[in-house]
């Protein structure tokens, strides 16, 4: 699923999706992107394609879509509830008008059964005002979108993930869902986070836009191999004690290896005591601008990387 976005985000900005690890080690990603006049959502297995010029959707999956009837009247409740607009299988499929048991305008937009898809404008049904214009996925505000009050005034023009505003700085704490994404600026784990088993493989190269990360002391046990690859706003990296390490482990082990490389801002690079222990390899390269690598001092009893071959690669010389 992570292709289906980024085979257009490379050239474009207005791409917005968040990424959760699951526990088979792979990515989960929700999320939207705007092309022209092409939307793509992503969310749930499934990958939605429309045209909001043309109000056409033009493929979910790889699902045959040609079926699809236009201004349709399709009842949705005993209480009168009804969807006008494009139908598949008896259900919305495409553009449409809903409307609730007042008969009174709450959506128009892209739907998909019972969500809202893609784009579409949200009403305050009662006075048949704007609440909302703009991207969506899951039924949520996500991407680019203009909330009103219901005197008509914009309460908030900007950008949206999982139906609030945007952060860009982001704190990770015990038992927090904090939503990962694409444009985090900064990202900071407090200790003791992310210890769970779907925290197997990290590639913080999800979040281009990312200046300065920093994690704790005793995170990320589980985590077999970490990539950080062509972040080229990526600052700072600071990482605490015992951090991608476990307790229990103490001889090498080959699944697990780190990986930094292309990186043209970073700067600095820390790593304290007792971090990546078993780990099996260590390669930093073609980060040219690097003036600090401080890789602990081995405090707690156990050294940094203290099992790893290492690799410093510059673009002139291997050390």
């Amino acid at each position: 699923m992570l292709s289906d976005l980024f085979s257009l985000t490379e050239t474009v900005p207005t791409s917005y999706y968040s990424v959760q690890p699951r526990s088979d080690g792979i990515i989960e990603v929700r999320g939207v992107v705007e092309w022209r006049d092409i939307i793509r959502c992503v969310s749930d297995g499934k990958v939605i394609v429309v045209n909001g010029k043309d109000r056409q959707l033009v493929r979910v999956n790889e699902d045959d879509v040609s079926g699809i009837e236009h201004g349709k009247v399709l009842d949705l409740s005993d209480n009168g509830e009804r969807w006008e607009g494009d139908v598949l299988n008896n259900e919305p499929c495409g553009w449409g008008v809903l409307y609730d048991s007042e008969n009174r305008m709450a959506y128009e937009g892209f739907r998909m059964g019972e969500v809202n898809v893609c784009y579409g404008t949200l009403y305050y049904s009662d006075i048949q005002k704007v609440e909302y214009k703009g991207m969506m996925c899951e039924g949520k505000r996500w991407g680019r979108g203009v909330q009103y009050n219901r005197e008509g005034e914009v309460m908030f023009d900007g950008e949206w993930m999982d139906d609030k505003h945007m952060e860009k700085e982001v704190m990770v704490m015990i038992d927090d869902n904090a939503l990962l994404h694409n444009h985090l600026e900064a990202l900071h784990v407090s200790s003791s986070c992310c210890n769970e088993r779907e925290w197997r493989k990290i590639d913080f190269s999800v979040m281009p836009n990312l200046r300065e990360l920093r994690v704790e002391d005793d995170c990320f046990e589980n985590v077999e191999e970490v990539k950080i690859i062509g972040m080229k706003k990526l600052e700072r990296i600071g990482i605490g004690e015992n951090c991608f390490s476990r307790n229990s482990v103490n001889s090498v082990d080959e699944r697990r290896q780190f990986c930094l490389r292309e990186c043209d801002e970073l700067k600095e690079l820390k790593i304290g005591s007792g971090s990546f222990y078993s780990y099996s390899r260590c390669t930093i390269t073609h980060s040219n601008v690097l003036e600090v690598i401080d890789l602990g001092n081995g405090n707690c009893g156990r050294g940094t990387f203290y099992s790893a071959s290492l690799t410093l690669k510059s673009d002139a010389r291997v050390f």
